[in-house]
């Protein structure tokens, strides 16, 4: 596994990403974690210290990967934003433990993958223990958009590690969708996945990674496992995973080639257990760097970034794409909570005007998007995995680029503004409508348009949120008609 991972890091890794690695579960003080600007030194300290048994900590004490994973978020001076994690694990967390909520927010916000991954054996092992579990690596992996990867040691492993280098580390997440699966043999639709454009085919190539784990902790591959891409009965692309997919592990794995700028409803059927946590995640190649963080009410440029997003202050995304022709395409936007489903209140799907992009000094395109007031949780959260209720999914799509980032929506903080306290029938606020514009969300920072248009970000004129008329409609908060 060492030379594997050596190979797979120096043919994938980006130009100027930093590398790092650290031995937990040790018999002695805790490695800290070491941190390398190239490959050849992180070449050179892997192979030096590989996982050493004679090292290991006591069976009888349980894995300490959750205070590694906070030194790895609490790092001051380093990139954290869309890193990726592998944890090669023979041991699960004590009972009860996890990380906290800040530090889900960190992982979340920041679009951090991490993926645990463990023997078949150790697992059965782990699991029969009643003072360990694995609920906190099941969380982390569905709050961070990864895969809890379960095998037997040997080929079954390295061609999983494969796979997800191949995917993970260098692809665009399409699309993500995280559930206990209740639904029986039943057809379910999952989510919805736009398809960017392609300058250069009719098609663009998706791999889909998914992984289940049930309650009886069997990593055996199961028949009947499939993904429709369904547009109509004429137009749908049918997706089965067969048993050998990976053979002896959790892990599936195929591709697929969806029309260009269309969109599909992704449709699920499987035969697996009832309770089975499934995660499936869509990738496709990424076209460029981008770099995403949220914005407050009160800063909507968003100059320093909102490290929490909660139900008062909205998840306002700003996207920076790092190529100066994406001024010329507008940008699609879906919101979606832990059960795959779109609010009804408004802005939970935007389309961002290339007349609403602006640049910095650096001639890249910002896309602000308008802050969208979740839920803290959905009212029912009976398929959504424990511990990720307050995750949601932003589908982020502008001309060949698409990506997922999310965010975990906690509960309001502050106060309702007094005049703001009315709601409508979906759930917004809204405020007293005595004097134009009128206003909504729960501080009132937002202008209302009644349902007849929608709100952008104008960076040119007002350097303030605004509404745009739907046809026939105009006035401040488009009350004329």
């Amino acid at each position: 596994m060492t030379q594997l991972v050596i190979q797979s890091v120096t043919a994938n890794r980006h130009n100027y990403t930093k590398l790092a690695i650290a031995r937990f579960d040790t018999n002695g003080a805790q490695d800290a974690i070491t941190y390398y600007d190239d490959i050849q030194p992180f070449s050179a300290a892997l192979t030096k210290n590989p996982p050493n048994p004679n090292s290991a900590a006591s069976p009888s004490t349980p894995s300490n990967v959750l205070p590694i994973i906070s030194s790895f978020l609490s790092a001051s001076g380093r990139p954290l934003e869309s890193s990726m994690v592998v944890l090669l694990l023979n041991r699960f967390p004590a009972l009860n433990a996890d990380l906290s909520s800040t530090e889900y927010d960190t992982i979340t916000n920041n679009n951090v993958k991490i993926f645990p991954i463990i023997s078949d054996t150790s697992y059965a092992t782990q699991h029969s223990m009643v003072s360990r579990s694995s609920n906190a690596l099941t969380s982390i992996s569905a709050n961070s958009n990864s895969h809890f990867m379960i095998g037997k040691v040997g080929s079954s492993l390295v061609q999983t590690f494969q796979y997800l280098m191949n995917t993970a580390y260098l692809d665009s997440l399409a699309a993500t969708r995280s559930f206990v699966d209740n639904f029986g043999f039943a057809q379910n639709t999952i989510g919805k996945l736009r398809v960017p454009h392609s300058e250069t085919s009719s098609y663009v190539n998706f791999t889909i990674t998914i992984s289940a784990q049930t309650l009886q902790n069997t990593t055996t591959n199961t028949n009947g496992l499939s993904l429709v891409f369904y547009q109509s009965p004429n137009s749908q692309q049918i997706v089965k995973f067969e048993p050998g997919s990976l053979s002896n592990t959790n892990f599936y794995y195929a591709t697929v080639q969806l029309k260009q700028g269309t969109t599909y409803q992704v449709q699920y059927k499987s035969q697996f257990d009832l309770g089975t946590i499934t995660m499936i995640r869509v990738w496709t190649e990424s076209v460029l760097y981008h770099y995403g963080s949220y914005a407050s009410l009160d800063d909507p440029m968003g100059g320093v970034t909102l490290d929490k997003v909660d139900e008062y202050q909205g998840a306002a995304l700003r996207m920076k794409l790092m190529n100066d022709c994406y001024t010329t395409h507008a940008a699609y936007v879906l919101f979606t909570d832990c059960n795959g489903a779109v609010s009804a209140k408004y802005d939970s799907s935007q389309t961002i005007d290339i007349d609403y992009i602006f640049a910095d000094e650096g001639s890249f395109p910002h896309y602000p998007i308008v802050p969208f007031f979740c839920d803290n949780t959905p009212i029912v959260t009976s398929n959504c995995v424990p511990g990720s209720e307050s995750k949601y999914d932003i589908q982020f799509v502008a001309g060949e680029f698409t990506v997922i980032r999310s965010f975990q929506c906690r509960p309001g903080v502050g106060q309702i503004k007094s005049n703001c306290r009315n709601k409508d029938v979906n759930g917004n606020y809204y405020c007293n409508r005595e004097k134009l514009p009128y206003m909504r969300g729960p501080t009132g920072q937002i202008p209302d348009c009644l349902g007849h248009g929608h709100v952008e970000y104008d960076f040119a004129n007002a350097e303030a949120y605004i509404c745009v008329c739907d046809d026939g409609y105009s006035g401040d908060s488009c009350e004329k008609h």
